[in-house]
């Protein structure tokens, strides 16, 4: 017992320069990132001489005394001279007669230098003090001892006893000799107060997670506790309540005049605790040892005031902080954005070489989520919504925002504090590439990764559909006022040019492209249909958007179809009628491309099956 103590206690004061060190190390950091920022826009002057040792905090006093002088317009006579080389230990007579502005860079170059230097010498004074503790080891030991204190204390209380085996029945009505066999319970909120008897009470309820736990089922829990430990972070998601259920509460809340804090739709079980009890005493969980520190430095500054000391490091060589933009667009469809899930898997993963990584991919909405599962399904890839990924890690996480112009939803500071710090190893942020001037936290975190000076990366991956988007109506008039427009669409318009610019290509010299050709010109016997199909095939109206043919024997070679999201998203008539039609043209033998107006890489694609075509 006494030696656990002892260790406990040095623990503790080992634990208190690690957090020390950390501090130090972060803070070495963000000044030699603000220092490298200071010398790429200041070219100084000359070399101006200080005493040897001259401080940072006499420096910064210089610094701020030189603006206030500034700002007053105060002439330099000869004994404010005089008192500066004594206060400020400035050795060269050239200083003061520069401008006040030529003076203050130089003041803040030598600034950065010294107190880069006087950090510096703090943490190798502590790196020698904790370089023969080993703190891991130390503190595996103490946990084997209290561990040990823990069985003997356990052994004391149960030797030579049994314990019984108890059923389902038991539990209701043996619950004191069940407590006493098992004094340690795991169970949910919901559960915990149902299992056993009514009257049972526990000493101690911990309720972990609680900004996730509802009010109902916490008020159950808290029902049979003499104390309780309410764990959880305000900063991270709480509860969802569905609308109805809001509904339905919120009416409860106004009839019998409840307070606030009570409030069943807008209240987790911490977050009413910490206003019912605002007193209440409160320790904050504040070393953290999972994100690399510039990723979780973001959060620290952003959501948690700078409170949390990270004791993590860097355990690869990747940059911690990426981000990917899409090309300008209207890419994102019902919370869905194909493009982003293209520049994944086309850009992000073979770039940055995530093949084989412990990935995962976090995304707002549901939709995007569903599309990324279907499309890494089979792979070690996980693809979740940011809820569902709280409480999970992963060693590199791409975050998929999907929106057009990012949404509340997206930029909430839960939704996005949950979301970055999934990442162990390093976070990549995939946005559209759509001008946004917005003061939100999304333009904050990619503030953040480009003064950092890690990478933002503009996606080459585009579309000839882009033209449609809002931005580039210029671009396609220039685009499609060297012909004459085949279709009232100019989705359509823009694949004409796309296809006759590649089939201007010698190796595709032979083959000619027809618009809107009626698809029972195409089939002319219609054995093979049963009498829906027959009857869809023969309309008027029926016909394929593009089929490309061979000039030399007229034969149809290939059939091309362009799908906007709208009018043939997946629940539509239209989507029927495409289905029908790509089984007509599958029983006639007629290969057939799909081209949707959110994909990308048509000309890719077309050169692709045209060469097929050849093989």
């Amino acid at each position: 017992m006494q030696s656990t103590t002892l260790l406990f206690t040095e623990l503790a004061e080992k634990l208190e320069l690690k957090n020390e060190l950390a501090l130090l190390k972060l803070e070495i950091d963000k000044i030699k990132t603000e220092h490298h920022h200071f010398t790429d826009d200041v070219a100084l002057i000359t070399e101006i001489r200080f005493k040897k040792n001259v401080s940072s905090d006499q420096l910064l006093s210089l610094w701020i005394t030189l603006e206030d002088y500034e700002k007053t317009g105060k002439r330099f006579y000869w004994w404010r001279k005089l008192i500066f080389s004594f206060l400020y230990g400035v050795r060269d007579k050239i200083f003061y007669t520069l401008s006040y502005e030529e003076m203050i860079r130089i003041v803040q170059a030598k600034y950065y230098g010294v107190k880069i230097s006087e950090l510096s010498l703090r943490k190798q004074e502590l790196q020698n003090t904790l370089q023969h503790f080993y703190f891991h080891d130390k503190m595996k030991e103490y946990t084997e001892g209290s561990m040990q204190l823990f069985k003997n204390k356990l052994y004391q209380k149960y030797k030579g006893e049994k314990r019984s085996e108890y059923t389902e029945w038991d539990l209701r009505f043996k619950s004191e000799e069940f407590i006493k066999d098992y004094p340690v319970i795991m169970s949910t909120t919901y559960s915990l107060r149902r299992s056993l008897a009514e009257n049972v009470v526990y000493d101690y309820v911990i309720v972990d997670e609680s900004s996730q736990v509802d009010l109902a089922t916490g008020v159950l829990a808290l029902s049979c506790a003499k104390q309780a430990v309410i764990v959880g972070d305000l900063k991270q998601l709480p509860n969802v309540v569905d609308s109805e259920t809001a509904e339905n509460t919120d009416q409860i809340f106004k009839n019998y005049d409840i307070p606030e804090p009570y409030r069943y739709s807008s209240h987790s079980l911490l977050s009413s605790i910490i206003e019912v009890f605002p007193k209440v005493p409160k320790t904050l969980l504040k070393e953290h040892y999972r994100c690399h520190p510039k990723i979780i430095d973001f959060c620290n500054s952003k959501f948690y005031n700078d409170q949390l000391i990270i004791l993590s490091e860097g355990q690869t060589e990747r940059e911690p902080l990426l981000v990917y933009k899409t090309t300008e667009g209207n890419h994102a469809r019902q919370r869905e954005n194909q493009r982003q899930i293209d520049v994944i898997i086309q850009e992000i993963i073979p770039q940055q070489k995530l093949e084989g990584v412990n990935l995962g991919i976090v995304t707002p909405y549901r939709n995007q989520t569903l599309a990324l599962q279907r499309t890494f399904q089979g792979t070690d890839i996980k693809a979740d919504t940011v809820d569902k990924f709280q409480g999970r890690e992963n060693d590199v996480i791409i975050l998929s925002t999907v929106d057009n112009e990012i949404s509340e939803f997206t930029d909430n500071p839960n939704r996005l504090n949950v979301a970055i710090s999934r990442a162990k190893d390093q976070l990549i942020l995939l946005v559209n590439g759509n001008e946004n001037d917005n003061d939100n936290n999304i333009s904050d975190l990619i503030r953040y990764i480009d003064y950092n000076n890690f990478k933002t990366i503009n996606s080459e991956i585009h579309s000839i559909f882009d033209y449609l988007y809002k931005g580039y109506e210029e671009k396609r008039r220039a685009l499609l006022s060297d012909q004459k427009k085949k279709s009232v669409f100019d989705s359509e318009n823009l694949m004409y040019a796309l296809i006759k610019e590649v089939l201007s290509d010698d190796q595709f010299s032979k083959y000619g492209v027809i618009l809107h050709h009626p698809l029972r010109n195409l089939l002319l016997d219609f054995s093979r249909l049963n009498t829906e199909e027959e009857k869809y095939a023969r309309h008027h109206a029926t016909h394929l958007d593009f089929l490309i043919y061979n000039k030399l024997g007229k034969n149809p070679v290939l059939a091309i179809e362009v799908d906007g999201y709208e009018y043939h998203k997946t629940e539509s008539r239209q989507a029927e009628r495409d289905r029908m039609k790509n089984e007509i043209l599958e029983k006639y033998k007629v290969p057939l491309v799909r081209f949707s107006t959110t994909g990308s890489g048509e000309k890719e694609r077309l050169i692709k099956a045209l060469r097929k075509l050849q093989s």
